[in-house]
């Protein structure tokens, strides 16, 4: 049995059992690896960098080694990826927060290789000025409006855990998958909800049953989450249900965020 495989579409939605009508737990971006655990017909059991165990169809996926050693995030919200190295015809859409490993620099842009086939992304625009925060912020904003989506790791839909996991994984911040797990990560020490800076992470209990959901603190009382859809919020705002009420965490990203 293969040991591990790669994403070749734009994503790849893990289940929880090896069936379409199971739930979706979580996705896999466009050239992800994806570690074997069993073989099942035409699923395949993959555990995730994350350690998130779940259930893929095999067309998702390919067992071509021959990847590169570059490293390029791919921080644009959606990214083409050309099959000529004049960038004229574009066969697929890579969504924000995928990384691929490049074989050859060209004049504009950059060569891979997936599923046997060469493929050609426009070089992109580097922020290497910006500090991680200033990016985590950028991020935010660009994928505003993008929908929810139970599972969801792309600007195509978003859950609320699945869109901190995708930002910080772009400035180099791995987390968990899940918001249980994110809250209890030893890294980042409890802050007041007045010392938070942007950036920063807030966790909230809706339904009085622990935490359950999850978003980024923006600055001057708003929070940037997943409720619906990717938009930023003020912990004040007049409803049903006041954000500030339901804060019971707020982890500080400062050692991490300021590098």
């Amino acid at each position: 049995m293969i040991n591990s495989q790669i994403v070749k579409t734009a994503y790849a939605n893990i289940y929880s059992e090896p069936r379409f009508n199971s739930e979706m737990v979580t996705q896999a971006l466009f050239f992800e690896s994806l570690k074997v655990v069993s073989d099942q017909d035409n699923w395949l059991e993959v555990s995730l960098w994350d350690g998130y165990i779940g259930y893929v169809h095999k067309f998702y996926l390919s067992n071509n080694d021959s990847y590169g050693e570059s490293v390029l995030n791919l921080t644009s919200q959606y990214t083409d990826l050309y099959i000529d190295k004049n960038f004229e015809t574009s066969v697929l859409t890579v969504p924000f927060g995928a990384t691929v490993k490049y074989y050859d620099e060209i004049e504009n842009g950059y060569k891979i290789n997936i599923d046997s086939k060469e493929y050609y992304i426009k070089k992109i625009v580097n922020n290497h000025d910006l500090s991680k925060r200033q990016k985590v912020l950028n991020y935010c904003r660009m994928l505003m409006g993008s929908p929810y989506l139970w599972g969801g790791k792309t600007p195509f839909g978003y859950d609320c855990s699945g869109l901190i996991q995708s930002i910080y994984k772009m400035v180099e911040i791995n987390f968990k998958r899940d918001t249980s797990d994110q809250i209890q990560d030893s890294r980042f020490a409890s802050i007041s909800v007045n010392d938070a800076q942007p950036g920063d992470i807030i966790f909230f209990d809706f339904e009085g049953n622990g935490v359950d959901h999850v978003g980024i603190w923006y600055g001057d009382d708003m929070v940037v989450h997943c409720s619906g859809q990717v938009k930023v919020q003020s912990i004040h705002d007049d409803s049903s249900k006041k954000l500030l009420d339901y804060i019971i965490d707020v982890k500080s990203l400062g050692d991490f965020l300021d590098e």
